[in-house]
């Protein structure tokens, strides 16, 4: 549980940097990005949290996305209810897309598979096709956006006389439309790494030639770039060594978040976060499983052993995943979860709405959190379940998460790998469920400095420095 108490306490400080930065000079800025809502991407949920508050300090943010109809998998029920303009750049075709539409075309829609057959029907591609999806993965599947999202940016600055450039990645795509017009208008930019580029292991195809053209790709963006902004200071002092040829404070942490006021909508998120009243302890894990780095089996291995050992009543136990947690480790998860008897216990469902996801997350009895291997990165729902106060489990290995949730309180941390560790922590964990004893309390003041509302302000600190160098050039 947090501790709402030190929370409270913070927030007079937000409030008052709120009314002083909105009597500041007003200023635009561009922000770039893929990803936005109504797709239900965390991504595109942080990028509309984080230009939300822009107008806060002076900067009101004209956000440049592709549209709504050609977003994968979007929330039907989603309003965009945002401050500023929105400008929408078409998507040409990219040569996967039409592979996959014409071999959809020839096989007949009768006989097409399911998207989780799709799945588990993939093959290890040979080496020359492997190669050759290298090259169109370079350096997404969004390259078609780049001529239509830089004509329609360079129009819309003009238009719109915007004085700061900001592109927010993955999708890589996104900086490079961000370096395209910064090259062609001269503005300053900021560049936002959600995740590394190509410090970590890559789940798409690649090769020595693909890898070294990504490299070159994002010296020239980070060359070019005023700020880089990353989300990790593991990720920060990471291109600071590889780039040490550059200024070292031009790179520049500022944390993930949440959004308070989405929880300060529902009245019932807060009371809900203090106490449980499930007949069953619930197990949650929101958000989707990808492909070869996330899987629940190490929770199924020890759901199964505690259950033999009679430690845990599996009548009381629920675990439910919500979003794309359909397929792990290349099989269904349903499967997975007979191999250890728990087919009763497991619910698999669909992608919930924002307001559907933090009433869940909120009155869940343990948080499940995957990130194994993750040492630069820390997954955006982390935040989300350190705001809603509950228990939460993280198998991760040791870095940027594992340091995160130690400073923070109110989670335990085990190697993916280590039964006694995991096994320990659920024990533990439903132990408190069943005496209704407390769990570990999260450190509300260190979890008030995620909000959103708060961290815009570092980011347009940024925008205002890089005015001010250009302001004192130009004199």
């Amino acid at each position: 549980m947090i501790n709402e108490s030190a929370l409270a306490a913070v927030r007079p400080a937000i409030q008052d940097a709120e009314m002083e930065a909105v009597a500041t000079a007003r200023h635009r800025v561009l922000f770039i990005t893929l990803h936005f809502p109504p797709s239900r991407d965390i991504g595109a949920h942080a990028c509309e949290q984080i230009g939300r508050y822009f107008p806060l300090y002076g900067w009101d943010p004209v956000v440049l996305t592709r549209p709504k109809r050609l977003i994968e998998s979007a929330d039907p029920n989603h309003r965009r209810v945002f401050p500023g303009t929105i400008v929408e750049a078409g998507l040409l075709p990219h040569p996967l897309s039409i592979y996959r539409k014409l071999k959809h075309v020839l096989r007949g829609r009768g006989g097409s598979d399911s998207p989780g057959d799709e799945k588990l029907n993939q093959q290890q591609p040979g080496r020359l096709r492997r190669w050759v999806l290298s090259l169109l993965h370079m350096p997404d599947v969004y390259t078609g956006w780049l001529v239509p999202a830089t004509i329609t940016g360079l129009r819309t600055i003009r238009r719109e006389q915007l004085t700061h450039i900001f592109s927010s990645g993955p999708y890589w795509t996104n900086h490079l439309v961000g370096l395209m017009l910064a090259r062609l208008t001269g503005l300053p930019w900021t560049v936002h790494y959600r995740d590394p580029w190509n410090q970590v292991p890559q789940s798409k195809a690649v090769s020595a030639l693909s890898a070294t053209v990504e490299r070159w790709l994002e010296r020239r963006v980070i060359a070019r770039a005023d700020s880089v902004v990353c989300v990790t200071d593991t990720h920060t002092r990471l291109l600071r060594q590889i780039f040490a040829d550059l200024p070292p404070d031009k790179f520049v942490t500022i944390p993930n978040g949440y959004d308070e006021a989405e929880w300060e909508r529902s009245e019932s998120l807060s009371l809900q976060a203090k106490t449980s009243n499930h007949k069953r302890f619930v197990i949650a894990y929101a958000g989707g499983f990808m492909m070869g780095t996330r899987s629940p089996r190490p929770l199924f291995r020890a759901l199964k052993e505690l259950i033999e050992a009679r430690a845990l009543d599996p009548d009381h136990v629920r675990v439910e995943l919500y979003g794309n947690c359909d397929v792990a480790e290349g099989i269904r998860v349903t499967d997975m979860a007979s191999e250890y008897g728990l087919n009763e216990l497991v619910h698999v469902g669909p992608s919930l709405s924002r307001p559907e996801t933090l009433q869940r997350v909120a009155s869940s009895d343990l948080l499940l959190l995957l990130a194994e291997g993750w040492a630069l990165q820390i997954p955006g729902k982390t935040y989300e379940y350190l705001r809603a106060g509950r228990p939460i489990l993280a198998l991760t290995s040791e870095g940027a998460l594992a340091d995160l949730l130690r400073r923070t309180g109110g989670a335990w941390v085990a190697e993916p790998g280590d039964d006694a560790a995991i096994t320990r922590a659920v024990r533990e964990a439903y132990i408190a469920w069943t005496m209704g004893h407390p769990t570990p309390v999260a450190d509300g003041a260190i979890i008030a400095a995620f909000d959103r509302r708060r961290l815009a302000g570092r980011f347009t600190a940024l925008f205002d420095e890089a005015r001010a160098r250009e302001a004192a050039r130009r004199d």
